[in-house]
Formats: C-alpha cells, sequence, structure tokens
C-alpha cells in the first residue's frame, strides 16, 4: 500500500485508537499542547456534541446503560481530505486522499506522542485496541461486469465459477478472519453490489483489509504496531493483485 498506487482505487484509510481509560476532561476542552499539534497537522477545528454509552456491571451480574452526552473535536485538512477525532475514550484519523504509508506514519505517530505528553497526570494512560483499515474500491467500466481474470488472484474469483449464470449474480462476498495471535485481520472481498438484490451491473471489486491489535499497548509500542498492522495487510493486498492491476494503479 505505497503512494506508487492510484489513488482512486483506495477510497478510505483509518487509523482507531481506544483509551484504557475515559479522559472526561477532553469533553470540555483539550489541552493546549495536543490542540497545537492537531492543528498544526490538520488546522480546521470544529467542536461537536455527541452522546456516549456508559455500561457499569453490579455485583450480582446486572448491566446498566445510560448515555452520557459529551464533546468531540473534529481537525481537518486544508483539503477536507484527512479528519481527525479526538473524544475521551478515542481517537481516530480517516483518510480520502492517501499518498502512502509514510505520510499516513508521519501523521498519526506524531499525534500518538502529543496525546501522551497532553496528559502527564495519568502515568498508566495506554491503548487497549489499535485499529488500522484500508477500503480499496476497484472500479471499470467494462460490460463483462464479473470478469476479473488477469487483475486479481485467481483465488479471490472462484465464487464466480459455481453460478450457472453469472448474470443472474446479485452478490459475491467472502469474508476471511485470520488470528495471528496479537494481530486480527478481517479480509472481506468481492462484489458486494450496492444496488442489491438486483442483478450485478457495475464492474466493481471490494479489497476491505481491517486489522487491530486489542490488548494494552503503551505509548511506546504503538509506532511499532502501527509497522505491524500495516505490513501485515499490505502481504494480503499485495497477495490479491496481479502486475496487471499494478501497471494500471501505478498510471
Amino acid at each position: 500500500m505505497s503512494g506508487k498506487y492510484r489513488t482512486d482505487f483506495l477510497k478510505n484509510v483509518t487509523v482507531r485508537l481506544d483509551f484504557n481509560k475515559n479522559l472526561y476532561q477532553v469533553s470540555s476542552a483539550l489541552p493546549a499542547s495536543l490542540e497545537a499539534k492537531a492543528r498544526e497537522l490538520l488546522p480546521h477545528m470544529q467542536r461537536k456534541g455527541a452522546l456516549a454509552e456508559e455500561m457499569m456491571v453490579k455485583c450480582e451480574g446486572e448491566v446498566q446503560r445510560r448515555h452520557v452526552k459529551e464533546n468531540h473535536w473534529f481537525f481537518t485538512s486544508g483539503k477536507g481530505d484527512k479528519t481527525l477525532c479526538m473524544a475521551p475514550n478515542f481517537m481516530w484519523l480517516d483518510c480520502k486522499t492517501y499518498t502512502g504509508y509514510q505520510d499516513l506514519r508521519d501523521t498519526v505517530v506524531p499525534l500518538i506522542d502529543a496525546l501522551f505528553e497532553a496528559f502527564p497526570d495519568i502515568p498508566e494512560l495506554a491503548v487497549n485496541r489499535f485499529g488500522l483499515r484500508y477500503f480499496n474500491s476497484i472500479e471499470f467500466t467494462d460490460p463483462a461486469f464479473t470478469d476479473w481474470t488477469g487483475y486479481l488472484d485467481p483465488s479471490l474469483l472462484s465464487i464466480f465459477t459455481v453460478a450457472d449464470e453469472r448474470s443472474a449474480i446479485s452478490r459475491a462476498f467472502h469474508n476471511l478472519e485470520l488470528n495471528y495471535g496479537d494481530i486480527y485481520l478481517t479480509f472481506l472481498y468481492g462484489m458486494y453490489n450496492f444496488d442489491y438484490p438486483a442483478p450485478i451491473r457495475q464492474k466493481t471489486f471490494t479489497l476491505d483489509f481491517d486489522g487491530y491489535i486489542a490488548k494494552i499497548q503503551q505509548r511506546g509500542e504503538l509506532a511499532a504496531s502501527l509497522d505491524a498492522l500495516h505490513e501485515k495487510i499490505s502481504h494480503y493486498f499485495e497477495k490479491s493483485i496481479t502486475d496487471k492491476l499494478r501497471d494500471l494503479m501505478g498510471r
């Protein structure tokens, strides 16, 4: 998933961190140093109200739920192609334009550092879930809607051979989940068809990689975790496409 590929095939890249502590003070105001770093990278800031759900488990096992009003802080780039959300429980970055992994890393890692430096009075602050998602949508104007021969690895295409009449296919989608110990990866691929249940009438193939690490991680571990998630996703992406598609994506 390097910058050499066409960004119109890559629709979204999202990084999300869920905290092990509820930073209630974020709802009122962001620490000045954290706001400054966010504005440096994504200059436009906006506050939006939100409803969060809290769960409390009593001794006898009863679960009580309540909704709490809080504020989330959104930062966007000048072009509007990157959005950061800061909330008491989480932080996510969404990119609609992807110029390469290094650019993504150069945005995420400084934000992580700024987050931890902004709360020196919470030494136990950590991340209990760290996720990275790449959503690719490969689109062609071609009447052979379900023929991806030459563009995608044959192992992804076996589902199309099951149908007696390909023109009757209204959805052909797979869900592959992988457990690598610390890293979990969900790979969704195929022709989802947003006009379902109508038969497929648009040549669009999805390669959706959603990876995450679900364990307590300290600040010093997170950059390496981002690298590890990217490496795993990149491996499966490169395995899924052919040189013919690489040539098209590199134009």
